[in-house]
C-alpha cells in the first residue's frame, strides 16, 4: 500500500516539479506588481491572471501527458486541459492533473491500436488528425463534465477549510500534512490541494495561509537540529549538511529518512507545524503566492509587504517546537547503527552531500545509475551491478541515464555524492543510493542485499525473470536493460578511412596505449581526449570538456579504473562513439586512489554501451583485470575487450 501511495505521489510530483520555474516566475510577478505588492504596477499586474489561468495549468497538463506518451501525449494533454480551463472560473491545477494523463493514455491507446495498420503515405495524416480529433473530444469532456466535477470538489474542500479556520482548528491539519509528506506526497498536497485553494483566497484578500501549510521549513529544520545537537555517529555527522539543503535549498525530502528511521519522530514535525499554524492564524499571516521550493528564501520572498518578520517568527516557532519534541527521541537512539539502510545526508569536504544508501521502498522494480552525462560511469556501474544480480539469479530492471533525465518510474537512483543534491532537488521521489565509486562501494552491497532479500520474499523467477508487473516495461527507456538480457554485440570492425580514422568501430588496437609512465591525472585525461580526437571520434575541444567533468566529480570507478568522459553539453563535440585505453603500470593518482587503466569515452546515443557492458564483464574478473594493468601487447587487451 505504501509503495502505491509513493508511486502516486511520484507521478503527481512528475507533473509539477519540471514547471516549478514557471510557478516561481508567477509568484514573483504577483508579489511585486499587484496593488498590495512591493512595487505596484497596473500594467505588469496584467500578467498575473493569464499566467495563473492558462500558462501554469497548460504546462502541468503538457508535462503530465508527455510523461505518459512522449511529445504526442504532451500536445493532446494540453488540448484536453483547455476544456477544464475554459469551463471553470477557478484555476484548474487539479483539472490539468486529470486531463494531462488522460490525454496521454488516450493517444497511447490509439497508437497501440493502429500500430502496423496504417497504409504507407498516410502516417502523418493519421498522426495529426488523431491528436486533433481525440484532443477535441477530451476538451469537450473536460468542459462539460470534468471541469464541473473538479470545481465542485475544490469548492467543497475550500468551504471545509474555511470552517476549520473559522473554528480555530487549522493546526489539526498538521496531523494529515506531515505524515503525508514523509510518504513523498508533499508536492501533491501543496500544488494539488493547498495552492488552488490559496490562490482563490489570495484573489480576495491578497494573501492566504494555505501557502504555509506544507512549505513551512520549520518543522523539518527542528528534526534535523535535534539530530545535530543530540544524535550520535552518522546521524550527527550528516545533519549539518542536511540543514543547509533543507532550510536554504527547500528540499524537504532530505529529512524524511531520519523520521523513517525512527517513526516516533513524526510527532515532532506534527507538533512544530501545528504550533506554526496556530501562530500564523492568530497573527493573520499568509503568503501572496505559493512558495516553491519550501526554502526560507522562497517563503520570505512571497511574504506580503510588511509581514516578513511575522512569517519568519512563525517559522522559528515551528522550528523550536519541533526541536524540543524531537530531542528526547533522538537522545534515545542507542547507536548510529540504529539507522536503517537509508539516505543519510552528510558533509564531505565541507560541501553538503548525501552519504550511504537511502531508505528503500517496500518493493523495488527499477534501479537506475546516474552520472552527469549518462554515458560513462553510470553505464559501467549499471553493467557491473546488472551482472552481479544476474550471477545471483536476481531479476531486476537496471539501467543508466543522465542526472537530468531520471525516468519517472525509477524506484532507486544510484549516484555519486556530488550529484545527490541535484537529483534529490529534482523531486523524482525515488530512493537515493549515494556512493563513492560505481564498482565497489558498501552502499551497493547494501542495495544488493536488499534486492536479494526481496527476490527471496517475492519468488522472482530465475534466469533473468522480472518482478511481477514489469513485463510491460517501455522499451523507450534509454540505457535500460533487464538482467539476463544478452548484451548487443558490437558491429563488426570496419576499415579505417584514408586518414587512419575510425569509420565505425568503437575500439581499435590503435586506440590502446600500454606501459605509459605515471603522470598527473589532468595530463592523462587530456592524453585520452587527444587520442579520441586523433581517431576521429571527437572534435579537439572534447578534451577540455573531459577535464571540466573531472572537476565536478571524479571519474575514478574503483578497482584501479578511471573512465574520464565529457560533460553532457559536450555531446555536440562527439562525431562517432569511441573508446581509448591508456595503461599506467605505475598508476595515476585520482585523489587518494590510483588508476592503472584510464578508459576515455565519447558516446553518440547508446552505441558505446555495448563496449561498457564488455568492460563490466572483464572488470568482474579480478585476475584478468590485474593482467590487463601490466600486459604490454595492445592486441591482447583489444582481444579481451572487443
Amino acid at each position: 500500500m505504501r509503495q502505491q501511495i509513493q508511486k502516486f505521489g511520484r507521478a503527481l510530483s512528475g507533473m509539477v516539479m519540471p514547471n516549478i520555474g514557471a510557478f516561481i516566475a508567477w509568484g514573483f510577478v504577483t508579489a511585486l506588481f499587484i496593488p498590495s505588492g512591493w512595487w505596484p504596477n497596473t500594467q505588469m499586474a496584467r500578467l498575473v491572471d493569464p499566467m495563473l489561468t492558462y500558462l501554469l495549468p497548460l504546462l502541468i497538463a503538457y508535462t503530465a501527458g508527455r510523461n505518459v506518451a512522449g511529445e504526442r501525449g504532451g500536445v493532446i494533454g494540453a488540448i484536453a486541459a483547455m476544456g477544464v480551463i475554459v469551463g471553470s472560473d477557478i484555476p484548474m491545477f487539479i483539472g490539468a492533473m486529470v486531463m494531462g494523463p488522460l490525454g496521454g493514455y488516450t493517444i497511447r491507446w490509439f497508437d497501440k491500436l493502429t500500430q502496423g495498420r496504417i497504409k504507407a503515405g498516410f502516417e502523418m495524416l493519421v498522426s495529426n488528425f488523431s491528436i486533433g480529433i481525440l484532443g477535441m473530444l477530451l476538451a469537450i469532456l473536460g468542459y462539460w463534465v470534468i471541469g464541473g466535477a473538479v470545481t465542485g470538489l475544490t469548492l467543497l474542500v475550500s468551504n471545509g477549510v474555511e470552517v476549520v479556520i473559522r473554528h480555530g482548528l487549522l493546526p489539526l491539519v498538521s496531523l494529515l500534512v506531515e505524515p503525508s509528506k514523509v510518504l513523498f506526497l508533499n508536492n501533491a498536497l501543496n500544488h494539488g490541494i493547498f495552492s488552488p485553494i490559496g490562490i482563490e483566497q489570495a484573489r480576495e484578500t491578497g494573501q492566504s495561509i494555505m501557502f504555509l501549510l506544507e512549505t513551512n521549513p520549520g518543522p523539518g529544520l527542528g528534526v534535523l537540529l535535534a539530530c545535530w545537537f543530540f544524535g550520535r555517529g552518522n546521524m550527527r555527522q550528516s545533519a549539518p549538511g542536511a540543514v543547509i539543503i533543507q532550510f536554504c535549498g527547500g528540499i524537504h525530502e532530505i529529512y524524511f529518512p531520519y523520521i523513517l528511521a525512527r517513526p516516533a519522530l513524526i510527532l515532532a514535525p506534527v507538533a512544530g507545524s501545528a504550533a506554526g499554524l496556530l501562530f500564523f492564524s492568530l497573527a493573520g499571516a499568509g503568503l501572496v503566492a505559493p512558495a516553491s521550493p519550501g526554502s526560507i528564501i522562497s517563503v520570505l520572498a512571497m511574504a506580503p509587504k510588511g509581514q516578513t518578520l511575522v512569517v519568519l517568527a512563525g517559522v522559528l516557532i515551528s522550528t523550536a517546537v519541533s526541536l524540543l519534541m524531537a530531542a528526547p527521541f533522538v537522545r534515545r537512539a542507542a547507536t548510529a547503527e540504529d539507522m536503517p539502510t537509508g539516505a543519510i545526508p552528510a558533509t564531505q569536504g565541507g560541501a553538503p552531500a548525501v552519504k550511504a544508501a537511502q531508505y528503500f521502498p517496500a518493493h523495488i522494480r527499477k534501479v537506475v545509475f546516474a552520472c552527469d552525462a549518462g554515458m560513462g560511469s553510470s553505464a559501467l556501474g549499471a553493467t557491473r551491478f546488472r551482472k552481479r544480480l544476474s550471477d545471483a539469479g536476481i531479476g531486476m530492471v537496471v539501467g543508466n541515464c543522465a542526472a537530468d533525465g531520471i525516468p519517472a518510474d525509477a524506484d532507486v537512483v544510484v549516484c555519486q555524492s556530488v550529484l545527490a543534491g541535484r537529483i534529490a532537488g529534482a523531486g523524482h521521489g525515488a530512493a537515493l543510493v549515494v556512493i563513492d565509486n560505481f564498482l565497489a562501494d558498501p552502499a551497493l552491497d547494501a542495495l544488493f542485499a536488499r534486492l536479494a532479500q526481496q527476490d527471496g520474499a517475492d519468488a522472482i523467477p530465475r534466469a533473468g525473470g522480472l518482478p511481477a508487473g514489469t513485463a510491460d516495461a517501455q522499451p523507450s527507456d534509454a540505457g535500460l536493460r533487464r538482467v539476463g538480457d544478452a548484451p548487443d554485440r558490437m558491429a563488426a570492425p570496419q576499415p579505417d578511412d584514408a586518414a587512419g580514422r575510425s569509420s565505425g568501430e568503437v575500439l581499435r588496437p590503435g586506440n590502446i596505449r600500454t606501459g605509459l609512465p605515471s603522470e598527473p591525472k589532468e595530463a592523462a585525461i587530456r592524453r585520452a581526449g587527444e587520442l579520441l580526437a586523433a581517431g576521429g571520434y571527437v572534435e579537439p575541444g572534447y578534451a577540455d570538456a573531459m577535464l571540466r567533468r573531472e572537476e565536478s566529480a571524479t571519474t575514478y570507478m574503483g578497482m584501479g579504473i578511471a573512465i574520464p568522459h565529457g560533460t553532457s553539453d559536450a555531446k555536440k563535440c562527439v562525431l562517432h562513439s569511441g573508446i581509448v585505453v591508456l595503461q599506467y603500470p605505475g598508476g595515476v593518482a585520482f585523489g587518494n586512489e590510483k588508476a592503472y587503466l584510464v578508459v576515455g569515452i565519447a558516446g553518440v546515443g547508446d552505441a558505446h554501451l555495448d563496449i561498457l557492458a564488455r568492460l563490466g564483464e572483464v572488470f568482474g574478473d579480478e585476475e584478468l583485470l590485474r593482467r590487463l594493468t601490466t600486459e604490454g601487447d595492445p592486441q591482447v587487451i583489444y582481444e579481451a575487450l572487443k
